[in-house]
């Protein structure tokens, strides 16, 4: 990216941030089987530093995946494989970029199933149209934008992507990165719920965002909004927000 150059950064921190609580796991359930069988202590540390650093490495490889939206074009991990490591980054310029495909895949387990978004990329005039760049987006946990509570569902993203490809010239490319809101930091958000008091605390539903958000309920509800895509149009909970749509059907 040229340096002066407006970008937006989605990242997948809320997996990385889950990866974490993971590793103080580890580290905790370690220390309590050293402490059951001290005489085994070698034993666990070699299992468990081997479960704890191929979760660093993962947590690694989740840091290269960010996706970088900026007024030149779109950079990202082409996740194919399905192995980020392994993959190189790619970088397709907004006037060589052609359709955008959002699909979601159900992955099934024992524990149930897990739908996973992906995003398809084709260049233009790509001579391989069947074989689109790939994009594992997230789960349902959505992406973030760095330094900021903003998440991004695989939806919105799509609909970004699309706006900056489709834009006449590199100033109005600048004006929507711009204008895309991108709200405040995790620091000010937990700030702002800290000095909220308990009973002013409100949990509503965003289906933009298609989740759950604080909000102060001593404001208007004209004045409160969703912190992550600044849109007033919140409800109570999921099924309030259905009910309004079978009223407009």
């Amino acid at each position: 990216m040229q340096r002066g150059d407006v970008d937006i950064v989605l990242e997948r921190r809320t997996g990385r941030q889950l990866m974490g609580c993971l590793l103080v796991g580890i580290a905790i359930t370690a220390l309590f089987c050293i402490g059951i069988k001290p005489e085994e202590y070698l034993t666990f540390l070699i299992v468990f530093g081997i479960v704890f650093a191929v979760i660093l490495l993962a947590m690694r490889d989740i840091r290269k995946c960010n996706i970088i939206l900026s007024t030149q074009g779109i950079r990202f991990i082409h996740d194919a494989q399905g192995m980020l490591k392994r993959n190189k980054p790619v970088e397709i310029p907004w006037n060589e970029l052609g359709e955008v495909k959002h699909l979601s895949k159900v992955w099934r387990n024992e524990q149930g199933r897990e739908i996973y978004n992906i995003l398809e990329l084709n260049k233009k005039g790509d001579s391989q149209p069947d074989k689109p760049f790939i994009i594992h987006y997230c789960n349902n946990l959505g992406r973030q934008v760095l330094n900021s509570q903003t998440s991004f569902t695989a939806e919105r993203a799509v609909a970004l992507i699309e706006k900056l490809r489709d834009a006449g010239s590199g100033e109005e490319r600048i004006q929507i990165l711009k204008n895309t809101y991108v709200g405040k930091s995790p620091g000010e958000i937990k700030r702002q719920v800290r000095n909220t008091p308990w009973k002013q605390r409100l949990t509503k539903y965003c289906p933009a965002c298609k989740g759950i958000i604080i909000v102060d309920g001593r404001k208007e509800q004209s004045e409160q909004k969703c912190h992550s895509c600044g849109s007033n149009e919140i409800y109570k909970d999921e099924d309030e927000y259905l009910k309004t749509l079978d009223k407009k059907a």
